[in-house]
């Protein structure tokens, strides 16, 4: 049985890494006695892949991941189990079993949406005409640090699909996030405070992860969503 679960990381525990991350997930899991599947080799470990890491210090409303189990369960009685032996700030929301062939989480999600609480250095600043003036940019450079091949210049305007205001000081950006094209969030800061004086740089902490999507096409779905994994 193999199981795809959306849950959501808070400010409780946003600290924490992936690699942290997922080893909570498998104590959770232990502990809730699941029928684990493993996988074959000298060094067996839970069939577990998550979605595209989340940031260390940023919250994530819709997260996922999948979870292969050796035998079938009630998708009620997952989510209940498991939910009992997580830490507060982390939790599955949902859940659905998926056929065994399924196209892999990394592979299938294509689309972020953050929310930005801008952080601006004088008050009664014109958001919306900042903003449309910023998306106006037929180019937008920024940095890419890339640890082992060095830095590198790159375009971003094209990975941005759209953005709006949603609120005084709540700018929400949805983008490219996907194993072929990736917009980092923290490139979107560097790009929006050198492009104006106004604007300073966004840190992580100010920044939450609304969601993860399969977009097809002008649609956006969750990787949950019968018309992704054809349950």
């Amino acid at each position: 049985m193999l199981i795809r679960a959306e849950f959501e990381k808070l400010e409780e525990i946003k600290y924490i890494s992936h690699l942290e991350l997922m080893t909570t997930f498998r104590r959770a899991f232990r502990r809730a006695k699941l029928p684990l599947a493993y996988s074959k080799g000298f060094n067996p470990h839970i069939q577990l892949a998550l979605a595209q890491p989340l940031k260390v210090g940023m919250v994530g409303w819709k997260e996922y991941f999948d979870l292969q189990l050796n035998q079938e369960m009630e998708i009620k009685d997952f989510i209940s189990l498991v939910n009992q032996e997580l830490p507060p700030g982390l939790k599955i929301n949902k859940a659905v079993s998926i056929a065994e062939d399924s196209k892999a989480l990394m592979a299938t999600i294509n689309t972020a949406r953050y929310i930005f609480s801008m952080v601006f250095k004088q008050e009664n600043i014109a958001e919306e005409d900042l903003l449309n003036r910023f998306l106006a940019e037929e180019e937008i450079r920024v940095r890419r640090e890339r640890v082992k091949k060095g830095d590198i210049e790159i375009n971003i305007r094209p990975m941005i699909q759209r953005a709006q205001i949603i609120g005084p000081g709540k700018w929400l950006f949805q983008v490219e996030s996907g194993s072929e094209r990736n917009l980092r969030p923290e490139e979107i800061s560097r790009a929006l405070a050198d492009f104006s004086p106004d604007v300073a740089y966004v840190p992580i902490v100010n920044i939450v992860r609304e969601g993860l999507y399969v977009k097809v096409k002008e649609e956006l779905y969750s990787p949950l969503d019968e018309k992704i994994v054809g349950r």
